[in-house]
């Protein structure tokens, strides 16, 4: 009895507190509009953290940050899960801010010298005002960690969930630096970035060292959230081995989910991305990804503009020799009818990179509403692509080859798809496997200078045309019409 007149005494005592602490829980009510909630949020935070980890939980109401001096306003830290009312709890940076072309995290998931781990973010509503603000990379929950003595460090076990998330450069990432143009805090064009990385005391290239290998960011899931109006990559994981980009809603975004910079072990599976440049991004050095069950197509007002590719395999713009491979591409569609532009998949490998291979991937069971490049426009001599399986795929435009001459490919096989381009989809590389693929509407055409193509059991509508040399040209069936159709 007296152990619950204590309880009942406390309980009375706290109820009039901004702040109420129960076990492991810190409750903050909204302090609204009018008021700037940074060490609101901030001693929340460290209260929670400091008793070895717990609930920051937040009221229904506004909690406006102001933008400090330097890269971050409020830093979550390890063992924390901040947690709001779902929409009704909204945590936005001040529209008023004046801008800065300095990097920013309203919201930081450690520092850039201190990591965070088991961190969890969850039901609330987060707003970047980077239109309005402009000038600065405004993130939403990152884990950037720039400084050149966090190469080994990483933060493990994060989670950002049931979030509504709104105009901000990055939705949820995390990243390191990989070389001189991340070292640095501004934004720096691609000339200066490649300058810089030929001086030996500022590049850091190596993140595949066994050491930076080893510190790779862990468990990152990113899941069933909205995300609206992202001025860069909607998700980034870089140098993550172990993620998740599951169930999100992106939209109006410049670009969707992306890994990078020797991520590895990532499923991006289940999300709709509406984009006005580039869907999925899979890059620099990435492997052992999953894209699985994805709805990606240009956001609907692109219609009349460009745009570039759903499925986006490229380098980036740095002098590096890379690879990009074993990738799995299944159950998705991508749909493209720009009228500029309506390419589904693409591979492009940056002018200022050295090399890049594109290797061991299979794309099987999606539908391509859209035209097919699997071809670099930008920088072919430079791209290799092999070992390549494209197989069982419903594909509505045209597919691109390189010649030989121009790209080198090997070793790819495209397989029992059902190819509805009307008129002839022409082969322009060499020894490739062109097999059991049904042309529904059209016929294939193997080019002048292509070689030693292997194109067999097909399906068409019209004669196969081949101006190739050392085609094995087998067993390919012509429908008759009115029987087949």
């Amino acid at each position: 009895m007296k152990l619950a007149l204590f309880f009942t005494a406390l309980l009375t005592f706290t109820a009039g507190l901004a702040q109420t602490a129960v076990g492991f829980e810190v409750r903050v009510p909204a302090p609204g509009p009018d008021v700037i909630a940074d060490a609101i949020l901030q001693k929340a935070i460290d209260e929670v953290a400091d008793a070895g980890g717990g609930v920051v939980l937040l009221g229904a109401g506004d909690f406006k940050l102001s933008r400090h001096a330097d890269d971050e306003t409020v830093i979550i830290k390890s063992n924390v899960t901040l947690r709001g009312q779902g929409y009704a709890t909204h945590v936005y940076l001040d529209p008023k801010t004046p801008p800065n072309d300095l990097r920013y995290f309203p919201v930081r998931i450690g520092t850039s010298k201190v990591p965070a781990h088991n961190v969890v973010i969850e039901h609330l509503r987060y707003t970047g005002n980077d239109k309005a603000i402009g000038g600065g990379s405004i993130m939403g929950f990152n884990a950037r960690l720039d400084e050149k003595e966090s190469l080994l460090l990483s933060c493990d076990n994060i989670t950002v969930r049931h979030c509504w998330i709104y105009d901000a450069k990055q939705a949820a990432g995390c990243t390191k630096a990989a070389t001189a143009i991340y070292l640095a805090k501004h934004v720096i064009p691609a000339a200066d970035a490649k300058k810089a990385a030929a001086d030996k005391e500022m590049v850091r290239t190596g993140y595949f060292d066994a050491n930076r290998m080893a510190t790779q960011f862990k468990n990152w899931q990113v899941h069933n959230n909205y995300i609206d109006t992202c001025g860069n990559k909607a998700v980034e994981l870089a140098e993550c081995n172990g993620g998740l980009i599951a169930d999100n809603h992106i939209v109006n975004v410049v670009d969707g989910p992306q890994v990078i910079f020797g991520s590895r072990n990532v499923q991006i599976r289940g999300n709709t991305v509406y984009f006005t440049r580039t869907g999925i991004n899979i890059s620099e050095g990435s492997h052992h990804i999953r894209v699985i069950g994805n709805h990606v197509e240009p956001a609907p007002d692109m219609k009349k503009n460009p745009a570039n590719s759903c499925l986006l395999f490229r380098t980036e713009p740095l002098p590096l020799h890379s690879t990009v491979s074993d990738v799995v591409v299944t159950g998705n569609v991508f749909r493209n009818q720009n009228e500029a532009s309506r390419c589904t998949i693409r591979l492009q490998t940056q002018t200022e990179a050295l090399s890049c291979s594109y290797a061991r991937i299979v794309f099987t069971g999606n539908t391509f509403d859209g035209d097919i490049e699997f071809m670099d426009k930008r920088n072919p001599s430079k791209t290799t692509l092999k070992d390549i399986l494209f197989a069982d795929n419903l594909c509505n435009g045209d597919f691109f080859s390189a010649p030989a001459a121009t790209m080198a490919s090997s070793m790819v096989v495209v397989r029992g798809n059902l190819l509805r381009h009307a008129g002839s989809i022409t082969l322009n590389a060499s020894e490739w496997i062109w097999s059991d693929n049904t042309h529904a509407n059209g016929t294939l055409e193997i080019a002048t200078g292509a070689k030693a193509n292997i194109v067999r059991d097909n399906v068409t509508s019209a004669p196969i045309l081949d101006h190739g040399t050392d085609t094995e040209l087998t067993a390919n069936v012509v429908m008759k019409k009115g029987k087949n159709t």
